[in-house]
């Protein structure tokens, strides 16, 4: 079952290239040119670099927790998949409310196999 860690991993770069390269042009870029106050954009993009930086080190987490020994790696797979799992189903449920259609709001398809993986990857 760690191989599903090294699926998470990559699983985790993957979601890096798409936020880094898709997001900022489609979401991040038209935040930071719009007319909304400073402070709100600079918000936006803290939390637009933490979460860049959640993705980098969750993906060094699973691959460290694919490489070391099962018994100390328990605790690093269910607070990283609890993490993706409840990302995953805020954007689905926001999707869901907000548009009715779950693919306004794509980005769970990506996070809850991540947070799946990590959480059977635990057990």
């Amino acid at each position: 079952m760690r191989y599903l860690y090294l699926l998470a991993g990559l699983l985790c770069l993957g979601t890096l290239a798409v936020h880094a390269l898709m997001g900022g042009i489609e979401a991040l870029n038209p935040v930071m040119a719009s007319p909304l106050a400073l402070e709100i954009r600079v918000a936006i993009l803290a939390i637009w670099h933490g979460m860049t930086l959640f993705f980098i080190l969750s993906a060094i987490a699973f691959f460290w927790a694919f490489a070391a020994d099962r018994g100390k790696t328990r605790p690093v797979g269910l607070l990283l998949g609890c993490f993706y799992v409840l990302f995953a189903s805020l954007f689905a449920t926001l999707s869901f409310l907000w548009f009715e259609d779950l693919t306004m709001l794509p980005q769970w398809t990506l996070l809850a196999p991540i947070g799946i993986f990590a959480l059977i990857a635990s057990i």
